[in-house]
This record gives structure tokens, sequence and C-alpha cells, in this order.
């Protein structure tokens, strides 16, 4: 009876602190433009992709908007210019790849809270790598990390995007794959307490105190980091993807090597870290998506000219 009067304190203790803290950042935009005609010559760029089709191509939507790519890696400026949100809007995008598009959109619909918690996980483990006293203190939070799920209720659907593409390996056999994209923007008061639920989850599954109010207190920073992302470049973006690739054929890593990972604050250790079979397909779509950025960027060299 003392231990859970304890712990239910506890968790009260946390709870207060949760829902005192807050944060938030800002973003900045830049301008772009659209063509078909740019969109058809950097299909041509392309090496070993070409896109075959895609959303709205029949009233001149081009083939790869010059959003998609920046957005896939935090950058939702040239979004905020040509859609109709607020600047303070927490936008996210999920993604995935199938062979038909009916279910690469089933596939981005339900993998997009995953994404989320995902996203969340590594912000978490990166910070618990540090703060945590040991190698078994830090995996009861990370087992309770990676069970601890989003809830996406409040968020509202702003639009998709998909692309029918056909890769070549290289050795003469061709595939046809669509992605998906989905855009959900919420306001900035709901993105909190998708945090505040998510750290609630992870705390709960945490016996000891002292570990419970370091989650807790990791709170404004972990808001901070996720809410409004800073883009990755192209070249950090593909790293993470490698490295996701990379981990997946090596298979789960020691709970040491994992912190190790989380606490040198290498992106693409970390995401590498964060990566279990369960990614599979998520890391296939990545690939996908990153193999053919050369395609967004002919668009933007030739929208330049």
């Amino acid at each position: 009876m003392k231990t859970a009067l304890t712990r239910t304190l506890a968790l009260g203790v946390v709870s207060a602190l949760l829902f005192a803290a807050s944060c938030k950042t800002t973003a900045a935009g830049t301008e772009a433009a659209s063509s078909i005609a740019a969109s058809v010559q950097a299909e041509r760029t392309a090496q070993d992709q070409r896109i075959l089709d895609w959303s709205n191509r029949g009233i001149g939507e081009i083939a790869s908007p010059l959003w998609l790519l920046p957005a896939v890696r935090g950058n939702w400026n040239i979004f905020k210019q040509e859609w109709p949100v607020t600047p303070d809007k927490v936008l996210k995008i999920g993604f995935a790849q199938h062979t038909s598009l009916n279910a690469a959109q089933t596939v981005a619909d339900v993998q997009y809270a995953a994404r989320l918690a995902n996203q969340l996980k590594q912000s978490v483990l990166s910070r618990a790598g540090i703060s945590l006293g040991s190698d078994g203190e830090f995996e009861v939070v990370q087992d309770a990390a990676t069970q601890a799920q989003v809830s996406i209720a409040g968020q509202e659907r702003v639009t998709d995007f998909w692309q029918l593409r056909e890769v070549d390996d290289g050795n003469g056999r061709k595939t046809k794959t669509y992605v998906y994209y989905v855009v959900y923007a919420c306001d900035s008061a709901v993105w909190d307490q998708v945090v505040a639920k998510y750290l609630r989850d992870i705390i709960g599954q945490v016996p000891d105190t002292k570990a419970q109010q370091t989650i807790a207190g990791m709170f404004n920073e972990i808001n901070a980091e996720v809410k409004y992302e800073r883009e990755k470049s192209e070249a950090q973006f593909k790293a993470e993807v490698a490295a996701q690739q990379q981990a997946l054929k090596q298979g789960p890593q020691s709970v040491s090597a994992q912190r190790e990972a989380y606490r040198s604050g290498d992106p693409a250790r970390i995401a590498a870290a964060s990566t279990t079979a369960a990614d599979t397909d998520h890391v296939a779509a990545l690939a996908l998506i990153a193999a053919g950025s050369s395609m967004d960027g002919a668009v933007r060299r030739l929208q330049a000219q």
C-alpha cells in the first residue's frame, strides 16, 4: 500500500511539472515557384529513378512540389507560402511506399503516429543517455519509451501527395512503387499535450522516482527540439538513412552501445540506435525518397534559371 501511494504521489508531482512547462520556437520562410517544364527536366536528371505519375498531374501539378522534400527534411517554409496555415501551426509529415496506391496511403496513415513517437523517443533517450546513472536505468527508460504511444487527436489533415516511381536497380531490373505523403497540422497547445502525454506514458512505466522527475524535467527541451524541427541538409538526411539501413542489416545493438550512440549527439548514430525491425518498411520508404532527392535538386536549379 505504501509503495502504491508513493508511486501515485510521484506521478502526481510529475504531471504537475509537465503541465506547467511550455516552449515555443519559430521558423523563417523562403520563396519558391512551380513549373511543369522544370518537373519534366528534373525527371530526366535522376540517374536511377523516374516519376511516372503523380497527384493532380492532369491539372498542372509538378512531379515533385518544391515544398515536398524540404518538408520531409524538416523545413516547412515553402509549404507555408503555398498553403493557408498560420505561422505558429505545428506541421508534421508521414509517408510510406507500397506497390499499390491504396496500400501506400493506408500504411502512411497507420504509421504516422509511430513516426512521431520515434522522433520523441530519440529526443528522450539522447538526454536519458547522459542524465541517468547506469545502463540498467537507461534500459528501463528505453523500454518504456519504445512502448509509449502518441495520440494524434486534435491534429488536422492538411493535404496529401503521391508519386508513382520507377526504380532501376542498375542490373536492368525495374520496379514500380507508389510513395504516399500526408501532412498534418495542429495548434501549438495541442502539440504540447502530445509531448506531455508521451512523457507521462514513459513515467508511468518507470519505477524509480528520481528517474521519473528527470524525464519530466526534459519537457521544455524535448518540446522545443521536436515541435519546430530544424531542416536537415541533404547530406545529413542521406547519412541518417544509410545508418538506419545498416542498423537493420546488423541487428540489435547492446544496451551499452545504444546508450553510447544516444550520448554521442551524432544524428546518424542516434537514428541507427533507434531503428528496429519494426521500422523496416519506413526505412525502405526513406531510402527511396533519399535516392530520388536529386530530382528535387534539379527542380530547384531549373527554377533558379
